[in-house]
């Protein structure tokens, strides 16, 4: 990893984008934060699409963890980087690794169970992305170890952040049922009743 004369990690270096971190943790837990539990719809459902919804909305529910702790990790590499704490860097890193391989590893089978070919891409997105993620992590701690300039590598991961949140929110579009979003308060009598 670059660095300056006294051995410090550059901090541009190292940047992954805090900004870009911060909007991926937002969506992340939007996107694991459905209005109610999914259990038991799955009997409910009537159609593939709504059951496949239900299916992987169990299956990102179940990740709701490893995605706040993905976000944890990444959000510390920035200020582990600007203190120089290599060691920090490194380890979050590891740890990015870890989880981001979680994803796929636990979307990939739940997809290969669906019916519909437009639900199951939507999930085939997310567990792709956190494959991407996976690899561009693993691509930065080989730069790490070897001291070779990490600001493509970072470029990388940062790109790779930006795919999981389009393919967390793309997800989140195509199935509203499961993913809804929170309903702000009504005023006033129901417009039906007007």
């Amino acid at each position: 990893m670059p660095g300056n004369a006294g051995g410090r990690p550059s901090r541009r270096g190292a940047s992954l984008g805090v900004t870009a971190m911060a909007v991926l943790a937002a969506a992340l837990l939007s996107a694991c934060s459905s209005g109610g539990s999914t259990d038991g719809l799955r009997d409910r459902v009537a159609n593939a699409d709504t059951a496949d919804c239900a299916l992987g909305g169990q299956a990102v529910a179940g990740l709701r963890d490893t995605f706040r702790q993905l976000s944890e990790q990444l959000d510390g590499l920035g200020p582990a980087a600007t203190r120089g704490d290599v060691n920090d860097v490194k380890t979050r890193v590891t740890q990015g690794m870890w989880l981001s391989n979680q994803v796929s590893n636990t979307i990939n089978p739940v997809v290969d169970r669906m019916a519909s070919p437009l639900i199951g891409s939507a999930y085939r997105d997310v567990a792709t992305a956190g494959g991407q993620l996976h690899n561009s992590l693993s691509d930065f701690a080989a730069v790490l170890d070897n001291g070779n300039p990490a600001q493509s590598v970072a470029d990388s991961v940062t790109a790779a952040l930006t795919s999981l949140n389009g393919s967390m929110d793309r997800m989140r579009r195509t199935c509203p049922s499961v993913f809804a979003e929170p309903k702000g308060p009504q005023y006033g009598p129901p417009l039906s009743a007007r």
